[in-house]
């Protein structure tokens, strides 16, 4: 009997580890959710992972949207997504139309004040992009759908265990065969 608890200690050590180290990956990230209004009324809205100083633009970098940003004297500017718009070797290529950069505001879309490389969005915000024309003032006429960043995650499929986590599991398991095979073989 005295053996058999040997295992009880080692394997909580064991166990509060792997918690520890699966903490340590998350730390140093947020989360962001992305609306986007594509030039056909389509929306696309996607949960980003980010590090905690990522502005816009390094947000849509780390997104699967296929981004088209060029830089400029003024910062990066967003050209195209999906391939919709315009390509960072005419970024302005229509006169007409933009992609407006809004962010949400409780329940309201605010149109953004600087661009995608002058802004860092909170861990859990909302930022929403819509190919958009504009009125005289050059405020942009057309908005995506407003989607809280928890319509967006409930919106989003099941994710897959990260490598961490499958470990942590995976070792609890083993520690309670080697446990239970122990205390049979006793």
């Amino acid at each position: 009997m005295r053996k058999s608890r040997r295992w009880i200690p080692l394997l909580l050590l064991l166990v509060l580890l792997l918690l520890t180290a699966t903490v340590s990956f998350a730390n140093g990230n947020k989360q962001v959710g992305l609306v986007v209004k594509f030039p056909d009324g389509s929306v696309q809205s996607k949960i980003v992972t980010a590090p905690v100083n990522a502005t816009a633009a390094d947000v849509l970098k780390a997104s699967t949207f296929k981004t088209a940003i060029a830089e400029s004297s003024f910062g990066p500017a967003l050209c195209g997504i999906d391939g919709q718009g315009c390509n960072v070797d005419n970024c302005f290529c229509d006169p007409s139309h933009f992609w407006a950069y809004y962010h949400l505001d409780g329940k309201v879309w605010k149109a953004a004040t600087v661009g995608i490389g002058g802004y860092t969005p909170v861990d859990r915000s909302v930022e929403g992009f819509a190919w958009s024309g504009f009125d005289a003032n050059y405020a942009p006429t057309v908005q995506p759908p407003v989607m809280t960043f928890d319509d967006i995650k409930a919106a989003q499929p099941v994710p897959v265990p990260e490598p961490a986590t499958l470990l942590l599991l995976g070792s609890g398991l083993a520690g309670a065969a080697a446990y239970i095979r122990y205390r049979r073989a006793a």
